[in-house]
């Protein structure tokens, strides 16, 4: 039986609206709570191997979304941690023909890509986390209709960008529940980028729109509003994931887990430091203050929906390639994603941050998160 989503999420029927006080999700427990029994990695013999292999790394644009390698970077945590990374700034589309060519080793954006290479038979592998859920919901300021449950979305025009992961996990949503996504019950309007989307909007183009994380912050003071996210309908869902290519994954493995470590360090600091982490991500990004603090860490009326955890969250992201082939039909006959999706490289180097530092919560409490997104 092919299993979605909501076989692994629990479904959240609260009203949608979002326009609340809650800062970023983040993935530490309470201090008090006692250490879970430390799940271990499977071991193969090319998972001894590899170390201090260089690595190329993409990244996309100047986006803030990847704070946790950005710090570790501007910190000099990959030299700490003996890691010799170059970082190059690659488009979607050519990173991961390179990826699939090994021509490139890491790619810390994209989760749809991944999915239809490995469905096609290239092999590559997500190893590890860069965002959680961020897809919000947005309409104009006087629209107040109900949106909490499938059928409140009948009839309504959505606009939406296909590169934008949520919008996958809620039309196979809708579908799911038996909703008739191409026009019947729902039709959906893809459009070339969010401003587009917002835009269209505004226009009355569309009835309301699927946009990335913050364009509700950027678009406030235009007549825009959160009327709610994709997480609060659908719960978590895996967006941009850390790809590695094949040989990068087979032939450098140890030095993927000197790179993870350097990053979760990066990750520490963005969770505990934002005084720390703030000026960091807008030297990186060019963007302004108020923006880079809004769309990280959220306002007292904005909620940043981005969860930027490391964790492979793997149970979401098998469940993501179902979502996947629900709605854009990637074929009946694709692989299973099982294999292609690996926690090796991120429990090798939690445990080693947990061995160096035995005392110290923050890494027990992503140790506890581990076990619950990793079945």
């Amino acid at each position: 039986m092919s299993m979605t989503r909501r076989s692994f999420v629990g479904v959240s029927m609260a009203a949608a609206a979002v326009l609340g006080g809650s800062a970023l999700v983040g993935c530490s427990g309470s201090a008090g709570n006692a250490a879970p029994e430390k799940t271990e990695a499977k071991t193969e013999e090319f998972m001894t191997k590899g170390k201090g292999e260089k690595l190329v790394c993409g990244r996309r644009g100047k986006l803030f979304k990847i704070a946790p390698s950005v710090i570790a970077e501007e910190l000099g945590y990959f030299k700490e941690e003996g890691c010799n990374v170059e970082f190059q700034i690659v488009e979607l589309a050519e990173a991961f023909a390179s990826l699939s060519t090994s021509n490139l080793d890491l790619m810390l954006m994209g989760v749809v890509q991944t999915c239809e290479y490995i469905a096609k038979g290239s092999p590559m592998y997500i190893i590890g986390g860069t965002v959680l859920n961020g897809t919000e919901i947005l309409g104009k300021t006087d629209f107040d209709a109900p949106l909490a449950k499938p059928e409140d979305f009948k009839g309504y025009n959505i606009g939406f960008h296909r590169p934008e992961t949520g919008q996958i996990v809620f039309r196979s949503w809708l579908k799911d529940a038996g909703l008739d996504i191409d026009g019947g019950d729902v039709t959906f309007t893809p459009l070339d980028d969010e401003q587009s989307l917002v835009q269209a909007t505004l226009k009355g183009e569309v009835d309301f729109c699927l946009c990335n994380n913050a364009f509700g912050y950027v678009n406030k003071d235009n007549g825009i509003k959160v009327l709610g996210t994709v997480k609060d309908l659908c719960g978590d869902y895996p967006c941009c994931r850390q790809n590695a290519s094949e040989k990068a994954y087979k032939e450098k493995f140890l030095s993927l887990v000197d790179f993870e470590v350097a990053l979760l360090r990066g990750y520490k600091v963005f969770k505990t430091d934002p005084e720390t982490a703030v000026p960091i991500m807008v030297k990186y990004s060019e963007q302004k203050e108020d923006f880079v603090r809004a769309g990280l860490y959220g306002t007292d009326t904005y909620e940043a929906v981005m969860n930027l955890s490391p964790d492979p969250c793997s149970t979401a992201v098998k469940a993501f390639y179902e979502d996947l082939k629900t709605v854009e039909a990637i074929g009946d006959g694709a692989p299973a994603v099982d294999e292609f999706v690996s926690t090796s490289v991120y429990r090798m180097a939690l445990d080693t941050l947990m061995e160096r530092e035995p005392n110290e919560q923050f890494w027990k409490d992503l140790d506890a998160e581990f076990a619950k997104n990793n079945a």
